[in-house]
């Protein structure tokens, strides 16, 4: 036997006289008493037998032990290629226009906006290709984006309904999200999500009324934050599943727990959830100064976390589990894709619009990736397990190389939170755990 690569250990000041104990490959955890953990060290460190088989089997259950000739590196690349050219899932983003009514001061996709809205040749050629492929298919799952996709609803309600019809006749499994502004959620389109099968909305909010309008306007410079919440407020009741963005960075990291107080005030506490995001100068099209380091986003966001608990707010830390990684995104998957108005084919969504990350076009009958091939191979072909950077990382089960954009970028951050805050999320969610089995008992 050996020890996995992959094991942490943190005290537990809750309970001094035990280990909390985590394997980053198995997602296994444990509180673990400290003899025992003495007894794991002596062993590891000492070569002195353990003594105790029951925690032999823990451990090696666990898998904080591991037969001699596993190759853990191995397992990683197994599970890595398997799920990256797994051709069973399809997941399309959809851009049915590019064109939006906001003026974000970040949005990575400056220059690019155009006015342009998709075409019924591009619409077509999207529910043929899915057509095509409806047969080996298990689910087929979409994201409408952007632009503001609302501005374009009727391209987003006659291609559901295809879409839809195709996966119910072939009984394929169908879902869909939208990532909208909130701007145009008015009663009218909220009430037609439903038969869309639209079951997850992300709306964004960066804080308060004061610090929300200024970064997020209306192209005439007009306020957003007021409509925003009304539309929310309104329809709360037939809405789907919202995820409440607040895209954070030097400029309101002060402010973002003040966004909160507004949705006590009007009774939506509970009824979303909410989260930060994280602000980078993608496409240069932002102030780098201005943004957080990685570092500091996480201890954030960590802190976020807990002021959501200690004021009652819907925050299930199990959401922030450290799971295992098979394949980063859909960036580095071979059976996901964005696609633009224009039909143009990218791998990540911060790509849209931009020339140089077009790697082909759905218009194209022989050969969907047909433009920038080299592009498409830095997304799909990377190995982490041979990365320098990854290699002896204990992370890389659940970074598993980190973002494909950033990395492609050759950006300096491209590890996850996990890197800054493991230890503080592992910690609290045993805690919770204990506490849960201790209101059982």
């Amino acid at each position: 036997m050996k020890p996995s690569r992959y094991n942490f250990f943190f005290d537990f000041p809750e309970e001094p006289e035990k280990i909390v104990a985590y394997n980053s490959r198995t997602g296994a955890l444990a509180l673990m008493e400290k003899k025992n953990h003495d007894k794991y060290k002596n062993y590891v460190e000492k070569g002195i037998s353990i003594d105790d088989s029951k925690l032999i089997e823990d451990l090696k259950k666990g898998q904080f032990l591991i037969d001699d000739n596993i190759d853990e590196l191995q397992l990683l690349r197994f599970n890595l290629w398997r799920s990256r050219f797994n051709d069973k899932n399809l997941g399309l983003t959809i851009a049915p226009t590019l064109g939006c009514n906001f003026a974000c001061v970040y949005c990575y996709e400056k220059g690019n906006q155009k006015d342009v809205f998709m075409s019924e040749e591009v619409q077509d050629k999207i529910v043929k290709y899915i057509k095509q492929r409806i047969k080996y298919l298990q689910s087929v799952n979409i994201t409408w984006y952007g632009g503001e996709p609302l501005l374009a609803f009727d391209i987003v309600k006659d291609m559901s309904e295809k879409i839809i019809k195709l996966c119910d006749e072939n009984e394929v499994m169908y879902g869909a999200s939208i990532i909208t502004n909130g701007y145009n959620l008015t009663r009218e389109v909220v009430e037609q999500f439903r038969n869309l099968r639209l079951s997850f909305i992300q709306i964004t909010l960066d804080g308060p009324q004061d610090v929300h309008d200024k970064r997020r306007p209306l192209k005439s410079g007009q306020g957003t934050f007021e409509k925003i919440l009304v539309n929310i407020e309104e329809n709360i009741d037939i809405m789907p599943n919202i995820s409440l963005r607040i895209n954070v960075d030097k400029e309101n990291v002060n402010r973002v727990n003040e966004i909160l107080d507004g949705l006590e005030r009007r009774g939506l506490k509970n009824k979303l959830s909410v989260y930060l995001g994280y602000v980078e100068p993608t496409n240069d099209c932002y102030v780098p100064n201005k943004c957080l380091s990685m570092h500091e986003y996480s201890k954030v966001t960590y802190m976020f976390e807990k002021v959501l608990k200690e004021r009652g707010f819907s925050n299930n830390l199990m959401h922030k589990y450290p799971h295992l990684k098979y394949n980063f995104c859909g960036a580095d998957s071979v059976n996901s894709m964005v696609i633009d108005p224009e039909g143009y084919i990218y791998k990540c969504w911060s790509d849209i619009g931009i020339e140089e990350y077009r790697v082909g076009n759905i218009l194209n009958d022989t050969s969907l990736v047909s433009l920038n091939v080299d592009k498409y191979m830095e997304y799909l072909l990377y190995d982490p397990t041979i990365d320098e950077m990854c290699i002896d990382c204990k992370l890389l089960p659940i970074c598993i190389g980190g973002c494909p954009r950033r990395r492609i970028e050759r950006m300096t951050e491209r590890c996850g939170d996990y890197k800054y805050v493991l230890e503080e999320y592992l910690k609290d969610i045993a805690k919770e755990l204990l506490e849960k089995k201790q209101e059982k008992v």
